[in-house]
C-alpha cells in the first residue's frame, strides 16, 4: 500500500511539473511575410543598408541593432563590399513609441495616517512604457521587397549597452531563423 501511494505521489508530481513547464512556453512572436515567387535558394551574399529608426530611438540603439543583425547574417551569408555586388540587400528597422497603460485598481481602500484613520485613493493606476519592434527587411538589388521578419523588442529595457546588444542578437537570431522561407528547392 505504501509503495502504491509513493508511485501515485511521484506520478502526480511529474504531471504537475510537466504542466507547469508547458505553461511557461510562449509561442514564437516572430511575424514573417515574403514573396512566394522569388527563389531564395540562390542567395549567397548580402549588403547591409543604413538602419531606419522611428520614434524615441537613439543612434546607438540603431547601431547596435544593425550590428546584431550583421553578426547573425555573417554566420550564413557572405557580406558584399557594395550593393551592386550583393545578391540581396538587408535593411534593419527599429520602431519605438511611448505608450500609457491605465489599470483599474479594485483595492483602492488603505489605512490612514500612522496608527489610526481610514482613507481612499483613486481607483486607477497609470503606467508609462515604451513599446519597440525590430524589423528586418530583405530586398532585391533593385530594392524590391522580398522578405520581412519582425518581432517586439525588449532590448530598450536594459540600461547597459552590452545587455542591449546581447538581447538584440537574440532577437535578430529569432527573426533570421525564419529566413529564407523554404518554399523552393534547388538552384536556377
Amino acid at each position: 500500500m505504501a509503495s502504491l501511494l509513493q508511485r501515485f505521489r511521484g506520478a502526480a508530481l511529474g504531471l504537475v511539473v510537466t504542466l507547469g513547464l508547458s505553461a511557461c512556453t510562449a509561442p514564437n512572436p516572430v511575424a514573417v511575410d515574403y514573396d512566394p515567387s522569388f527563389k531564395f535558394a540562390n542567395l549567397r551574399s548580402y549588403y547591409l543598408l543604413d538602419t531606419l529608426a522611428n520614434g524615441p530611438v537613439s543612434p546607438f540603439e540603431s547601431k547596435r541593432a544593425n550590428q546584431a543583425v550583421n553578426e547573425v547574417l555573417k554566420a550564413s551569408y557572405q557580406p558584399a563590399a557594395s550593393p551592386e555586388e550583393a545578391d540581396f540587400l538587408v535593411r534593419v528597422q527599429l520602431f519605438s513609441s511611448d505608450k500609457v497603460a491605465v489599470y483599474e485598481d479594485p483595492f483602492s481602500i488603505y489605512g490612514g495616517y500612522r496608527y489610526f484613520g481610514f482613507g481612499w485613493r483613486a481607483p486607477l493606476r497609470v503606467r508609462e512604457y515604451r513599446e519597440s519592434s525590430l524589423i528586418v527587411d530583405v530586398l532585391s538589388p533593385d530594392e524590391a521587397p522580398l522578405w520581412r521578419g519582425s518581432m517586439p523588442s525588449v532590448a530598450g529595457r536594459y540600461d547597459a549597452p552590452e545587455q542591449q546588444l546581447f538581447r538584440l542578437r537574440e532577437e535578430a537570431s529569432m527573426i533570421l531563423a525564419k529566413f529564407p522561407p523554404y518554399n523552393d528547392v534547388g538552384y536556377d
